[in-house]
């Protein structure tokens, strides 16, 4: 075998042997969702960071206009009605943050047979400016921790891979 043939070989090996290794300490899951991570913009100009599943759903979406929102798959059980009250918590391993809102039927654009979860200004619309920017940058802090995300709610959940979209935070600073 000729040395470029070999530098291949070891080239196409590593990335295979780091994510065996990554899985064995506990690294990432087959429970993580497949799908992509993007920076959306509104007719606005208003930025949405989305997680979309591989049939191009929304499974989790976070954005800012008049005031944050945040949208996710509601992990726990249909809600009988729409407008029901609901707490998620997302987590990344080492930190979570609860959030109260409120559960519906999913829209079209979002999983069949899903419930949607949405909660404005992230359960705080109340806080002052100093507090409430503490807690929009512990939120960002969470997403773009580099680490798979969990979505839990009544005992159930779900994993997100770790938030890769080019220069979303950045986007959200300037705009919101």
């Amino acid at each position: 075998m000729t040395t470029p043939a070999r530098l291949l070989g070891l080239v196409a090996l590593l990335p295979w042997l780091g994510l065996s290794a990554a899985t064995a300490a506990g690294g990432p899951s087959k429970d993580i969702l497949s799908g992509a991570w993007r920076l959306d913009m509104d007719r606005d100009e208003r930025p949405w960071l989305t997680f979309y599943d591989t049939s191009r759903k929304t499974v989790f979406r976070f954005g800012c206009g008049t005031h944050y929102e945040l949208d996710a798959v509601y992990p726990g059980e249909a809600p009988k009605q729409d407008h029901t009250g609901a707490t998620i918590t997302i987590g990344n391993g080492k930190t979570q943050i609860d959030f109260a809102g409120f559960t519906y039927a999913a829209p079209e654009n979002f999983p069949p047979d899903t419930s949607w979860f949405n909660q404005a200004d992230l359960g705080h619309p109340e806080l002052t400016d100093d507090i409430w920017r503490a807690l929009e940058d512990q939120f960002l802090d969470l997403l773009a921790s580099g680490q798979p995300l969990t979505v839990s709610a009544e005992g159930k959940s779900y994993s997100l891979p770790p938030t890769h979209a080019s220069r979303w935070r950045a986007r959200f600073k300037k705009v919101c």
